[in-house]
């Protein structure tokens, strides 16, 4: 099944950009290059070997340590796998069976990288940089544009226009509201670039699972008392969640939806 074909070299693919994402985070953090200089222990200093860079191998093997300072690896290999995973998903799911088909696949893939990037970087540091973020936006609404012209439909690039204004003024009035304790700028942004790529239907969708996960997730730790009731929590992990699904399956989320109500 030629699916099953890309799904394994997309989840290869995924490995090798899950750990480039770790490296991009931290580089981030720290104010590193992208692009330039290898790859050290942030605790040490030492220059990492290509032994110690293998995807989750290198992990594993090494117990989860440094193998210069003997110090725990900041870099987990969750982010890999969680990369690994949604690469797979993306070339399974958007199979591409025409030159629209790839084009589609390699825009998502991109914007994929950039939504994890500011999911983890926001998990571990509560902030949406700008520095990911306008670029996402750019690319966003050049995805929306292209997206358009592929498919001869001007009403797509106008109703993701007024999805992501729709969606970020909502964001903002939340901000405001609350007066940043429930959210912050960082999440108008990327609730904008969510409308520009999704659309209506599909940004209801990523909205609604997002809105929904991040409210269990806070339950369950307040009860296992690892947060408290004033306590925050990052949402950019959970709006990147909700992107994604809605991104791959919002089409047969909403079908189902609408059949279980009766209204397909």
């Amino acid at each position: 099944m030629p699916q099953i074909s890309y799904a394994i070299v997309g989840v290869i693919f995924g490995l090798i950009f899950g750990s480039a994402i770790n490296a991009m985070v931290w580089r981030l953090k720290v104010g590193r290059s992208w692009v330039k200089g290898r790859s050290v222990c942030p605790d040490c200093g030492h220059t990492l070997a290509a032994r110690d860079l293998v995807p989750v191998v290198s992990w594993l093997l090494l117990g989860g340590k440094c193998r210069y300072c003997r110090k725990p690896i900041k870099d987990h290999p969750i982010v890999e796998l969680v990369t690994a995973v949604a690469f797979g998903l993306s070339a399974y799911a958007l199979y591409p069976a025409t030159s629209a088909g790839w084009i589609k696949l390699l825009l998502w893939l991109v914007l994929l990288v950039m939504l994890l990037v500011l999911a983890i970087y926001d998990a571990r540091w509560m902030l949406l940089p700008d520095k990911v973020m306008i670029p996402l936006l750019l690319l966003a609404l050049a995805y929306a544009a292209v997206m358009a012209v592929v498919n001869r439909s001007p009403q797509m690039l106008i109703h993701a226009l007024v999805t992501a204004v729709l969606v970020g003024g909502a964001f903002y009035g939340v901000v405001f509201v609350s007066k940043g304790r429930a959210m912050g700028g960082g999440d108008i942004k990327l609730a904008a670039a969510m409308g520009l790529i999704l659309g209506p239907r599909a940004t209801a969708v990523a909205m609604l699972l997002a809105f929904n996960s991040a409210a269990i997730i806070g339950v369950v730790l307040m009860l296992a008392h690892r947060k408290g009731r004033r306590d925050q929590i990052a949402f950019g992990p959970f709006l990147v969640a909700g992107a994604i699904v809605a991104f791959l399956y919002g089409q047969q989320i909403v079908t189902w939806y609408l059949r279980i109500n009766g209204l397909y």
